[in-house]
């Protein structure tokens, strides 16, 4: 069964290369039909005509088979194709990711115009002392897309055979603002907080943060934390796991964003992706 699915995706693949020529062969059961065998089957002695009566000879039932057969052949492997593209792990991950995003966007967008009607609201009925300089609730929002967040890349980095969960991936997000002060904050989070606190990862350059922070680059990946440690670009925290080689389990990514205007950065964060146990790509997996 597997050879007769994996000759269906190859045959497909080798009429996408010929789309030209199959296209037109493609055509050939209606032409079939509808024309050569009405109008010039007879002359061709493809069927023959007794007491008003149409039948095949033996060559016009052979050449018809095969006519019939091909398209449906070349049908059923694009048909195959398309299920086969559609309901890959990966497809299927991309689709969850997609709907998750489009969903939670909305939600967010819905909290939002809640919170601006209630204020709006408040300062028709006198009851708003000031109008708000920012009528959301960042913080309630960011907790929200950081849990979000977690369940869509658990679902990425999950395989057929290689399953990561919500609460084996930790999501961190740090930010200040440059232009008032250089104070660096923790985003609230729905997961109790793990790993080191601000203060450890910006006094100690070897942190994954604050070499991101220095780099020219704004994202640092780190599939295994030992390979980070021995390139001085991980610490270990009191959460970290080692295995029997004394070595640190899980992975470890640092993503820098700037928020610029004029050349100026008026927020600068940085978004921290950690786990503590599996990494993100299975490193027994021969394809990463």
């Amino acid at each position: 069964m597997e050879w007769v699915k994996n000759n269906l995706i190859k045959l497909h693949e080798w009429v996408q290369n010929r789309w030209l020529i199959v296209s037109i062969f493609m055509s050939s059961s209606s032409i079939w039909f509808s024309l050569i065998l009405t109008f010039w089957g007879e002359k061709l002695h493809l069927i023959v005509i007794k007491d008003n009566q149409k039948s095949f000879t033996l060559l016009g039932l052979i050449l018809t088979i095969v006519v019939v057969l091909f398209s449906a052949l070349l049908l059923t492997a694009q048909r195959y194709y398309e299920y086969y593209n559609l309901n890959t792990s990966r497809v299927k991950r991309k689709l969850f990711v997609l709907e998750n995003v489009s969903t939670e966007t909305n939600k967010i967008c819905d909290n939002k115009f809640t919170t601006l009607r209630d204020v709006i609201w408040k300062i028709k009925n006198g009851t708003a002392k000031d109008f708000p300089h920012i009528i959301s609730n960042p913080c309630e929002q960011l907790k929200h897309i950081i849990e979000k967040m977690n369940t869509c890349l658990c679902k990425l980095f999950s395989q057929e055979d290689y399953d990561i969960n919500p609460n084996e991936l930790y999501i961190s997000l740090y930010y200040n603002f440059p232009l008032e002060n250089n104070e660096w904050r923790q985003a609230e989070s729905l997961f109790p907080e793990r790993g080191l606190d601000i203060k450890e990862l910006l006094n100690n350059p070897q942190s994954t943060f604050s070499k991101v922070l220095s780099s020219k680059e704004s994202l640092l990946f780190f599939n295994s934390k030992e390979q980070a440690r021995k390139q001085d670009s991980y610490i270990r925290d009191s959460e970290d796991i080692l295995n029997e080689n004394n070595e640190l389990q899980g992975s470890i990514a640092c993503y820098k964003i700037l928020i610029k205007k004029e050349g100026m950065t008026l927020i600068q964060a940085v978004l921290s992706i950690t786990t503590y146990n599996k990494q993100f790509v299975n490193k027994n997996r021969k394809k990463l």
